[in-house]
């Protein structure tokens, strides 16, 4: 696709039926290998009160998703949405479908009264980042810390 062409992609709700094409594209952007499996995705109850995950398609194809989820996080609880992950497919990036897809699921948290979306971005990816601090996105007081195990 040339950078000249006028690219259109329609944003929507994530759908369970959307979960074999969100797999496919993980696979395409991790050539041949995933880090999310079929298991993870049901495990995240898709359409269910707390998701708020994002797809967009063109040509019937999808394009790109966003994997979010509504958590209450901090003393007093509070509702933060957070971003999990954003996908564009390779042949499809540069063309706003990352933004767009940003941009939807802002509305709709804007339309649920959730005030607070949290992206979830390592430290050393500066691509990320920029985009991130381009859609408006600022680094917050919150810092993660992790401790992991070996299996």
């Amino acid at each position: 696709m040339g950078s000249n062409e006028q690219f259109v992609a329609k944003v929507r709700r994530m759908e369970r039926s959307d979960i074999g094409a969100v797999l496919a594209l993980e696979r395409k952007i991790g050539k041949g290998h995933s880090r999310i499996s079929y298991k993870d995705m049901v495990a995240t109850d898709l359409e269910g009160p707390l998701d708020l995950s994002f797809v967009a398609e063109s040509d019937g194809q999808l394009r790109g998703f966003l994997l979010a989820r509504l958590a209450y996080v901090g003393i007093p609880l509070g509702e933060v949405c957070i971003i999990h992950g954003i996908v564009v497919d390779p042949d499809y990036q540069r063309h706003g479908i990352g933004g767009k897809l940003v941009n939807a699921l802002v509305d709709h948290c804007h339309a649920e009264g959730i005030n607070t979306i949290r992206a979830l971005i390592e430290e050393g990816n500066a691509e990320l980042r920029l985009f991130a601090e381009q859609m408006g996105f600022r680094r917050s007081k919150i810092t993660n810390y992790d401790k992991t195990f070996e299996s």
